[in-house]
């Protein structure tokens, strides 16, 4: 997995929760806690899988508390910084998402062994998309997370429903 989400993790849990937090979750997911996360490099998916994992039970949070937390802290503070290009590029929620199997082509080429999520989308009516997740990590409830948060970015009131491991039903209200 790209060593950037669980650089963006570790940011968040330290700025909203402290560096004794995160330490914490570092020692809970049986890492060092001076562990530190390169963006650029490939970080083994379980290990970030059990960073996540403690992230709850350190913080005594849900799945999918930790998944929205993350996912607007990715949205709104953390990949505006660095891939603006992207956000430039997209003029709403909608936009936004039905452009990240390039946006993921793009980020990942030049690091090795990547392997960033596909989606595949199917519209139900005209704003209701049926977005569906392919990876081997089963990490629907980040998606989730992840597309409210494109939703908050972009100040729209966009309902995201979870209908399978590997699929969300997204609305976009007129």
């Amino acid at each position: 997995m790209k060593g950037v989400i669980a650089d963006c993790l570790a940011k968040l849990v330290i700025e909203k929760f402290g560096k004794e937090k995160w330490m914490a979750v570092l020692e809970k997911a049986g890492l060092p806690r001076d562990t530190i996360f390169l963006a650029v490099e490939d970080v083994d998916d379980q290990a970030v899988i059990r960073v996540i994992e403690a992230t709850c039970k350190v913080l005594n949070i849900s799945m999918t508390q930790a998944a929205d937390a993350f996912g607007e802290y990715w949205m709104t503070s953390f990949a505006p910084k660095i891939y603006k290009t992207y956000y430039r590029d997209a003029r709403t929620a909608k936009d936004f998402i039905l452009k990240m199997n390039f946006v993921h082509a793009e980020v990942t080429q030049t690091i090795r062994n990547a392997r960033p999520p596909k989606f595949g989308y199917e519209w139900k009516d005209n704003n209701t998309l049926v977005m569906k997740y392919n990876s081997t990590r089963g990490l629907i409830d980040i998606m989730a997370g992840l597309i409210r948060g494109v939703g908050k970015y972009y100040q729209e009131d966009i309902q995201v429903k979870k209908i399978s491991n590997t699929a969300l039903e997204i609305f976009f209200p007129s």
